[in-house]
């Protein structure tokens, strides 16, 4: 009897055993369907967005700088103002997530970064460092909060994988960015890059506010 019992145990424990490693394997088709999860979807599309803008910051300023009559000591202490503006305000874009909605941080960093890099390219002086110096807040507050919301909206099992899904799209939006940013200025004109790419991030933002993904209660992980 107590054999029959103690052989019942263990082909339980195998079975629950066999049920776990189940449950904490993921398949080939579970783990590209991270990169389409409906919820997180616009987030990623903003990462990417935010990325072009990124790199128009960081790579094409000082060519529109030049291009306007800047020096290169002007054209560098302009991009330095931009740079300490981006990396200044993420710490105080995540205080702004602890007590706001995500949501909401994220789509006034889009809304400013937008602004921001368009208005730079029609201005000169005071108002185009302020200019910049919007666009650098704005993209500083959507880098570190759309990390945060991608964290927010994944599921619990899926955390990490949805994390490095997001850190993918950014070096996708890095690749892809300068290469689309170029040919636009390229074929139109460096003016052209600037304004297509925030044109492209305001649509991009009216999706966002109009997302009912992003809609859920964001307070807890599902």
């Amino acid at each position: 009897m107590r054999w029959h019992c103690w052989a019942c145990f263990c082909r339980r424990t195998r079975s629950d055993d066999a049920t776990l490693d189940d449950d904490e394997n993921i398949t080939l088709a579970q783990f590209f369907s991270i990169f389409k999860e409906p919820r997180l979807v616009p987030v990623y599309a903003v990462i990417i967005i935010n990325m072009f803008l990124v790199g128009i910051l960081v790579g094409f300023l000082p060519v529109y700088l030049h291009s306007i009559g800047y020096t290169a000591v002007q054209s560098g202490s302009i991009l330095s103002v931009a740079t300490a503006s981006y990396l200044l305000v993420q710490p105080l874009a995540g205080h702004l997530a602890d007590r706001f909605e995500i949501r909401t941080t994220v789509i006034a960093g889009l809304l400013l970064a937008a602004l921001g890099i368009i208005v730079a390219t029609f201005t000169s002086g005071i108002a185009l460092i302020a200019g910049v110096i919007t666009a650098g807040i704005g993209i500083g507050t959507v880098w570190t909060n759309s990390d945060t919301l991608v964290s927010v909206l994944a599921r619990q099992r899926n955390l990490g994988a949805s994390i490095g899904a997001a850190q993918s799209f950014k070096e996708l939006g890095d690749m892809v960015g300068p290469l689309l940013v170029g040919a636009l200025t390229q074929f139109f004109g460096v003016r052209a890059g600037f304004v297509s790419c925030g044109i492209l991030a305001l649509v991009l933002l009216v999706l966002l506010a109009k997302s009912r993904a992003l809609r859920a209660d964001t307070t807890a992980s599902a």
